[in-house]
């Protein structure tokens, strides 16, 4: 839904960073380099060669990787079945325990939470938590719905999950890349929405891409007056932008996530919000913020910096999308905002 707050350029440099961590904490080069000649050493080699752009790439670049090494993973796991036609207890050897089988040997060198030495376990989570910390996501960009804080006090540790944006299930060798680590909350990581489903650049949107601003809006379709005085009953959902067709590759992108995220489902039941901002809208109309602005003074000294800074305090939240990651439902207070008056 929203887009992490930093540039290409500044992710690029973060995510430098972060490959010297675990350059420091895991010895996967040298793992790769000292593969044993077996039915995976061409896929080791490939991984190997290639291990700067499996740790760094950007997510176009990571998508080339999975299409190049597709063919030799597949070998890989026939293979394995030939040489290893029965299992310890006699059974035949299945496609599903040869992916197993690869999975297995994947994640013992691309450790996300294989074992106690893992990403996430490490020195009780710490490479987890400061990853977290760095990245700096106080809502989940998924749905911006949920708090995503990272916490790490005597009383209390708290930290998004880490959701993988291309499958790590599928795609093992890609469980420890920069780019594809998303700080989510925990029920859009969960099996009931994204869990385990495919996502594609075509076809879903990555957040530290882009956002479905300018796409999708909220909108209540409701007069302030039939809602104010009548009462006037409405239903919140989103909706496409104008200027945007079904056919749009971006409204194709977004779609996927409003769906698999079941946004529209998971916002109606935040009306309530949607009620105040209309409120607040038609009490402190843009003529009237202007008059706050600047007549408002205390001791001769203006005490707000700009008109939208008295438009956030009526609203409640952030009305720049750059701030949208600092507080949960700051697309649908903008949104809302926007359709009865109240603009940055």
């Amino acid at each position: 839904m929203i887009k992490v707050p930093y540039s290409l350029t500044e992710l690029d440099l973060m995510a430098k960073d972060y490959y010297k961590v675990i350059e420091k904490e895991f010895d996967i080069r040298d793992q790769l380099q000292k593969w044993p000649n077996d039915e995976l050493k061409p896929v080791m080699t490939f991984l190997e060669a290639n291990l700067d752009t499996v740790m760094i790439g950007r997510p176009d670049q990571l998508e080339i990787i999975m299409t190049s090494l597709k063919a030799s993973i597949d070998t890989a796991k026939q293979l394995y079945i030939t040489n290893h036609p029965t299992k310890t207890d006699g059974s035949a050897t299945k496609d599903s325990d040869a992916k197993a089988w690869f999975k297995a040997q994947i994640f013992q060198i691309f450790n996300y939470d294989n074992n106690s030495k893992s990403f996430i376990s490490k020195n009780k989570g710490k490479l987890a938590y400061d990853h977290a910390a760095i990245l700096n996501m106080n809502t989940c960009p998924y749905c911006n719905a949920n708090f995503t804080f990272t916490i790490k006090s005597k009383k209390l540790k708290s930290r998004p999950q880490f959701d993988h944006f291309f499958n790590k299930g599928r795609h093992p060798y890609l469980a420890l890349s920069f780019y594809n680590l998303i700080p989510s909350c925990a029920l859009c990581n969960s099996g009931a929405l994204k869990g385990q489903k495919e996502f594609t650049l075509k076809k879903n949107i990555h957040p530290f891409l882009e956002s479905i601003e300018n796409t999708y809006e909220f909108r209540t379709k409701v007069d302030a007056v039939d809602f104010l005085v009548s009462k006037k009953n409405f239903t919140l959902e989103m909706v496409l932008c104008n200027s945007k067709k079904d056919t749009d590759p971006d409204v194709i992108k977004a779609k996927g996530n409003l769906e698999i995220f079941a946004l529209n489902d998971r916002y109606s039941y935040h009306k309530d919000i949607a009620e105040s901002v209309i409120r607040n809208a038609h009490i402190y109309c843009n003529s009237t913020i202007k008059d706050l602005y600047e007549t408002f003074e205390i001791k001769g000294k203006k005490i707000f910096t700009s008109e939208q800074e008295i438009k956030e305090l009526v609203i409640g939240n952030y009305l720049d999308p750059l701030n949208s990651h600092k507080r949960i439902h700051s697309k649908l207070v903008r949104d809302i905002a926007d359709e009865f008056g109240l603009t940055v």
